[in-house]
C-alpha cells in the first residue's frame, strides 16, 4: 500500500526538489523569453480502476470509429457537406478533398489521435478528438518518470513516448520502398512544443529511422515525382509526414491547400491525411451525435462501421448534445448561451471556447460551422491540489479543480498509446498547458490511503 503523501515530503520540499529536475529534463515549452518549465500538478488525479478502464474502452471505440470513417472519405464528405461554405480549416479540407476523385486518393492515413474526456457523475463525456498535432504525450510520460521516485503512487501505465515512437518508426520502415526510412515532422514557424517533439524524434531515431523537423515553408520546397513519392530538396524520399501544425488558418492558405491536395496523390503515409484530419473535426462529432439520436442513424453506423449494440450505447453516453449555430434563431442562440451552452468554433487550440458574453459576440459574425455544445458537468476535485508553476508552489482548495483526460490511440486497431492529463481551476474554460490555463497532471489508481497533501 502506498505511503501517505505527508510522510513522503511536504509540498514545498517536493516542489524544491522537482524544479531543477524539470529544467534539466527540458520538460517545458519554448516561449519568447526562452525555455519555461511546464506547470505541473503535485497532486495526481485519483481514479478507480473501473473509471480508468472505462476511459480506455471509450478511447479505443472512438479511435477505431474515426479511423474507419477516415477510410471512407465519400461517407465522410457526405456527413460533413454543411462545411462546404465554412471559412474554417475543416471547411477548407472539405472543399479540397471533395475536388479530388476518390480513385486518386492514394496517400494513406496513419492514426495517432488523442481523445479528450471529462468525468461526470454519469460517466465519461467526449470533449473532442485530435488526429492532428496530438501532442504532449512524451512530456507527460517523462513527467511521470520524474515524479514517481519522489512521490510513490500506483500510477497508471503511460507509454506515450515509447508507443508513439514505435508506431511512427515501424510505419516509416514499412513505407520506405527500399530506401532509407525518413520521418518528417511538420512544425509551426514559432514552435512552443519543441521539447515534446524532440523527445519523440529522438525515440524514433533509436529505431533506426531518420527524422527531420521542417516548417511548412521548408516542406513545400519538396516535390512529388513520377513514382508518387514525395522527395525533399536533398533527394531523400519521405516515408511518413507527421503533422504537428496545419490545424488553424494560415496566411498562405491557397498555396497550402493546393500543396495538401497534391500530397493526397502520393504514396505517403500521413499522420493524418486530409480524411483523417476531417474525421477529427468538431463538426463530424456533431453529426455523429445527430445520427445516434435516431434509430435509422444508429442502424447506419452499425452496418457501415461494424458497431455492436453495446458500442452504440457507449457512444450515446459519451456524446454531448450540440446544435449548429446556423440552424438556430438569434433568440435560440441567446437562450442556450444563457443556459450555459459553450460556443465552439472549428478552430483548435486556446481561446476557441466561449460562454455567454463572448459567445454572443461571436454570434454576430458566426461561421456556418460554429456550434453550441451543452455544458459538461464534470466532477470537481475538492481535495487540496498543489501545483508548481514558474518555480512557485500554488494551492487550490476553494473553487476546486477539473481534470481532463486525453487518451492516445494508435494505428487501425486504435491501441493504447499513453495519456495526457490536464487540470485547471473549475472556473476556467480553457484547458491548454501552452496557454498557461492548465497544469500537466498524472493519474494514480484508488484505493489509496491518501487524498492529497493535507
Amino acid at each position: 500500500m502506498a505511503q501517505s503523501l505527508r510522510t513522503i515530503a511536504t509540498p514545498q520540499q517536493l516542489a524544491t526538489t522537482l524544479q531543477p529536475l524539470l529544467i534539466n529534463a527540458r520538460l517545458g515549452l519554448q516561449q519568447a523569453k526562452g525555455f519555461v518549465p511546464a506547470p505541473v500538478s503535485l497532486t495526481p488525479w485519483q481514479l478507480s480502476s473501473s473509471q480508468w478502464q472505462q476511459a480506455r474502452t471509450a478511447a479505443t471505440l472512438l479511435g477505431r470509429l474515426l479511423e474507419r470513417i477516415a477510410g471512407d472519405p465519400c461517407w465522410l464528405l457526405q456527413q460533413t457537406r454543411a462545411l462546404q461554405d465554412s471559412a474554417s480549416v475543416p471547411g477548407e479540407i472539405w472543399r479540397t478533398l471533395s475536388a479530388i476523385e476518390p480513385a486518386r486518393l492514394t496517400s494513406r492515413n496513419l492514426n495517432l489521435s488523442r481523445h479528450d474526456l471529462l468525468l461526470t457523475a454519469g460517466g465519461w463525456r467526449w470533449v473532442e478528438s485530435n488526429p492532428i498535432a496530438a501532442g504532449m504525450g512524451p512530456l507527460s510520460a517523462r513527467y511521470q518518470q520524474l515524479l514517481a521516485p519522489l512521490l510513490p503512487l500506483p500510477y497508471v501505465d503511460n507509454p506515450a513516448l515509447a508507443a508513439q515512437a514505435k508506431l511512427l518508426a515501424e510505419a516509416a520502415i514499412a513505407n520506405a520502398a527500399g530506401q532509407p526510412a525518413l520521418l518528417v515532422m511538420v512544425i509551426a514557424e514559432q514552435e512552443q512544443n519543441i521539447f515534446d517533439q524532440q523527445l519523440l524524434t529522438e525515440a524514433v531515431r533509436q529505431h533506426g529511422v531518420a527524422t527531420e523537423r521542417l516548417t511548412l515553408n521548408q516542406l513545400q520546397q519538396g516535390q512529388v515525382r513520377g513514382d508518387k513519392g514525395f522527395y525533399l530538396t536533398d533527394g531523400r524520399r519521405v516515408s511518413v509526414l507527421y503533422w504537428r501544425t496545419g490545424y488553424n488558418p494560415l496566411p498562405q492558405a491557397a498555396d497550402y491547400w493546393a500543396f495538401r491536395a497534391n500530397l493526397e496523390h502520393t504514396n505517403l503515409l500521413q499522420c493524418p491525411n486530409l480524411a483523417g484530419q476531417l474525421s477529427g473535426s468538431k463538426w463530424l462529432q456533431h453529426q455523429l451525435g445527430l445520427l445516434l439520436q435516431q434509430p435509422s442513424g444508429r442502424q447506419q453506423l452499425a452496418q457501415r462501421f461494424g458497431l455492436s449494440p453495446a458500442q452504440l450505447q457507449l457512444l450515446q453516453q459519451l456524446i454531448v448534445p450540440s446544435f449548429a449555430v446556423a440552424d438556430l434563431t438569434a433568440e435560440a442562440v441567446r437562450a442556450k448561451l444563457a443556459a450555459g451552452y459553450w460556443y465552439k468554433t472549428q478552430q483548435e487550440g486556446g481561446g476557441n471556447v466561449a460562454r455567454y458574453a463572448q459567445g454572443w459576440q461571436r454570434y454576430q459574425h458566426y461561421d456556418s460551422a460554429d456550434l453550441l455544445m451543452a455544458p459538461i458537468n464534470a466532477n470537481i476535485r475538492r481535495e487540496n491540489v498543489f501545483s508548481l508553476k514558474h518555480g512557485e508552489l500554488l494551492q487550490n482548495n476553494s473553487a476546486g479543480q477539473i481534470s481532463e483526460l486525453g487518451i492516445f490511440t494508435l494505428g487501425s486497431a486504435a491501441s493504447y498509446g499513453g495519456y495526457l492529463c490536464r487540470s485547471k481551476a473549475s472556473s476556467s474554460l480553457e484547458g491548454g498547458i501552452s496557454h498557461g490555463a492548465a497544469t500537466l497532471d498524472l493519474i494514480s489508481l484508488k484505493p489509496c490511503c491518501c487524498s492529497g497533501f493535507a
